[in-house]
């Protein structure tokens, strides 16, 4: 969980009033511990960056329903040049003007830009915070992608060095390097008289990219490869530095295309999302009774914009939350405001004996077989894109997509577990090979017998890459991971759009197919621009699980 350190002295001016350590339970904070007048505290919702500073935690504290920014235009553009769109497309910026930066702001402010990129952002991968003195840019700005061999004098530096070498020789260059790396253009950050800000996601400049203490005036940027992160960054630093007392002013980012958010785009960016729902859903989820005037009150305590129509409730979402998916979410935080202290226990009604399912067992002794090969286990999330599942993939298949979804990264539910695999390796081309790992998952499959449509199975992959990963290493794994079930197979050559012909094979048991093993193909490799060979295999572990069952 995320765990900031804030000034208690500058949490209770901000919060306007003494703090005891349950007021901090309504941002899901807990103190681990106080030192020096300084706090330690872990925040408990890793989908509530806005949560991750002292403003956000004031914010909750203080209970009030949330300001809409008073944000005017300040006339500032922001360039986005074409080149840049097929390497990080995306960038908000905005202005926070009469605001003293003295060290304790500069230092929280540091903190938060951190936060964000590290937790939220990805490690700077999908999002990255630079700061800026304002007062020294002349605009417009512009963000485009240049040559490695590109010079300047990096932040720590004396003297300019290129792009390139700032990958290998800065150390912000060898911790984030691995996210331009297979680019052979470079981002950059230039103003009117093409003074450099900053080389995202790596590092400011030395000079307009060098902050400190005393500063008035500041330009907050994010860049990334999701529009809708990025503008979220950047209104959870706007709302952040308007609640230290910053008259905060919009900047445009101008595309040379139109993306999902228009052409010339705002920041901050005013989301105006609302939701509405039945007052008896909160009945329903609680179990509690709650008048008209209860709702709203406890709503606006949690900053939700609350109106009423009939017996509907009418919320609008904050615009530096993006957590809010489903009515059930709104209604969470009526319980986190009610107090969950006040809710009457109900006695237990029944007594069992709990044991673990069949589909536990099996699937436990199938990761400590692939332990024992030399298999590392990975997790990844289920959901996932058809640009992952399908496009990457070199596979014509149809996984369930979701409807209105929050984000394109996450927009529909696998149907294999391959996919990420190989997401997981091409984002670990810096880490020493050969590589063996392995995921078991839960996968959503399309069945027209099932009450919903949908059936879900769990299916595991495992892959080898390597210089001299190939097929029989991969069998011989899945040879092994068989035989430790129990199982006698054969495999038959089969043809896979994402292996290599005559390098693949289907792997049958009792005759039916169980699962596909080989060698991956060169154009899904470059699709995921993996540099070495990939030798895999998947199994379908709820048909192995039903075929051991009716052998025993």
């Amino acid at each position: 969980m995320p765990t900031i350190e804030v000034s208690m002295k500058s949490l209770e001016k901000l919060s306007g009033r003494r703090l005891r350590e349950e007021d901090l339970e309504l941002a899901k904070g807990k103190i681990e511990e106080i030192n020096a007048g300084k706090a330690r505290i872990e925040i408990g919702d890793t989908n509530r960056p806005d949560l991750w500073c002292a403003e956000g935690i004031a914010r909750v504290v203080k209970g009030k329903r949330f300001q809409k920014l008073p944000a005017k235009s300040s006339g500032k553009e922001i360039i986005v040049d074409r080149k840049i769109l097929s390497i990080r497309p995306f960038i908000s910026g905005f202005a926070a003007k009469n605001i003293m930066v003295d060290e304790e702001l500069l230092l929280d402010m540091i903190q938060l830009q951190d936060k964000l990129g590290e937790n939220f952002g990805k490690k700077r991968k999908k999002i990255s915070v630079g700061i800026y003195n304002y007062d020294m840019i002349k605009f417009p700005v512009h963000y485009k992608a240049v040559n490695p061999s590109y010079r300047f004098v990096p932040l720590g530096f004396d003297k300019p060095a290129t792009l390139k070498d700032i990958l290998s020789e800065h150390p912000k260059g060898r911790d984030y390097g691995y996210i331009l790396q297979n680019h052979k253009l470079y981002p950059l950050l230039v103003d009117l008289k093409d003074e450099v800000l900053s080389f995202p996601p790596i590092i400011n400049s030395n000079y307009l990219g060098k902050v400190s203490a005393g500063l008035r005036n500041v330009m907050v940027e994010v860049t990334g490869t999701e529009q809708k992160s990025v503008l979220l960054a950047a209104n959870i630093f706007a709302y952040s530095l308007f609640e230290r007392g910053a008259h905060i002013e919009s900047i445009i980012s101008r595309y040379p295309v139109a993306t999902k958010f228009g052409k010339s785009v705002q920041s901050p960016y005013d989301f105006s999302e609302k939701m509405s729902f039945g007052r008896q859903k909160i009945r329903d989820i609680l179990g509690i009774d709650l008048k008209e005037h209860e709702i709203k009150s406890l709503l606006e305590r949690m900053q939700y914009g609350v109106s009423f129509s009939g017996n509907a409730v009418n919320v609008a979402i904050p615009p530096y939350r993006n957590d809010i998916m489903h009515h059930a979410d709104v209604i969470e935080d009526i319980a986190i405001a009610y107090g969950y202290e006040n809710f009457n226990e109900l006695g237990i009604d029944s007594f069992t004996a709990g044991s673990l399912k069949g589909a536990t067992i099996f699937s436990e002794k199938s990761r400590r077989i692939m332990t024992g090969l030399g298999f590392q286990e990975i997790m990844s999330a289920i959901l996932s894109s058809k640009n992952c599942v399908c496009e990457k993939m070199n596979a014509e298949s149809s996984p369930i997509e979701i409807e209105n979804a929050m984000s394109e990264n996450y927009s529909c539910i696998r149907n294999w577990v391959l996919p990420n695999i190989l997401q997981c390796l091409s984002k670990n081309m810096h880490v020493e090979f050969p590589q063996k790992i392995f995921e078991l998952g839960e996968c959503v499959l399309t069945d027209r017998k099932s009450d919903d449509g949908t059936s879900t199975i769990t299916k595991m992959a495992g892959a080898i890459s390597g210089n001299d990963a190939g097929y029989e290493d991969i069998s011989s794994c899945a040879d092994a991971f068989l035989d430790g079930l129990g199982f006698k197979y054969r495999i038959k050559t089969s043809c896979h759009p994402s292996f290599i012909e005559g390098r693949c094979g289907g792997i049958y048991v009792k005759e039916k197919l169980a699962g596909v093993v080989g060698e991956v193909h060169p154009k899904v490799l470059n699709n995921w621009r993996i540099e070495k060979p990939v030798a895999a295999f998947e199994a379908d572990i709820s048909f192995l699980m039903k075929a051991a069952t009716s052998q025993a």
